[in-house]
């Protein structure tokens, strides 16, 4: 009789054990998909604000390479156009006269200068964080990660031109020429100038170098890859 008391208290103790393991096991399965959700929630939160930024650096730096595609075109036509006056024989610069207003057009054109200045609050803090465990997706950890130097290598080709037009052209261009005088004879003589042309020659140069590296450096197919890797559909 006692040992039949005693069994069914072993199983109906066994039985509650076993359910408050089940229950346990069930609570932390909910708090472990809680916590997931959380996580996924945090993780596509970031990567909305990298698309975000990435899409309005993609449309800046389309503009920026736009631009410097006109200005690389128009400081090769100066050289041409310039290349057909010929100081020491005035009736040919006469016969030419039609092109003046051409070369002013194409030297305002060569001479301009626009900055990338690309949005990076959304990866700087993602990597800078605990966060950056959460992205999923190897390949766009790779690209955050490599973004710093792929860019750094491009604005270090841009700098190199914004200082040349700083340190070197500026300057000369200040005393060399009156803005109050346009036709002046030593405007004219130091517009057609060798040193103007060095000048023009180095910026045509700069402007290539500024198209090749953003390209060869990868810069615009790692932007478009972000994008595309952190699109709602894209990024598990």
């Amino acid at each position: 009789m006692e040992e039949n008391k005693m069994g069914k208290y072993l199983k109906y103790a066994i039985g509650e054990i076993i359910l408050v393991v089940i229950g346990i096991l069930i609570a932390l399965q909910i708090n472990n998909r809680n916590e997931n959700n959380k996580a996924l929630k945090k993780e596509q939160a970031f990567l909305q604000e990298i698309n975000f930024d990435f899409k309005s650096n993609k449309t800046q730096l389309d503009s920026i390479i736009s631009f410097n595609k006109v200005s690389f075109h128009a400081s090769i036509r100066l050289l041409e156009i310039m290349g057909t006056f010929d100081l020491k024989n005035p009736k040919r610069n006469e016969a030419n006269a039609h092109f003046a207003d051409s070369m002013k057009y194409y030297n305002r054109l060569a001479w301009r200068n626009k900055s990338f200045n690309p949005k990076n609050g959304a990866v700087e803090a993602l990597l800078n964080s605990s966060s950056f465990d959460l992205i999923k997706n190897d390949t766009l950890r790779r690209n955050l990660i490599s973004w710093k130097d792929v860019l750094g290598d491009y604005l270090e080709e841009e700098q190199f031109a914004v200082n040349f037009l700083t340190n070197e052209y500026g300057p000369w261009v200040r005393a060399s020429f009156d803005p109050d005088l346009d036709d002046d004879p030593e405007n004219t003589k130091a517009f057609f100038s060798k040193r103007h042309r060095n000048f023009i020659n180095q910026r045509a140069g700069d402007l290539y170098n500024n198209l090749t590296t953003v390209k060869e450096e990868g810069v615009v197919a790692m932007i478009n890859d972000i994008i595309r890797l952190t699109e709602p559909l894209n990024n598990n």
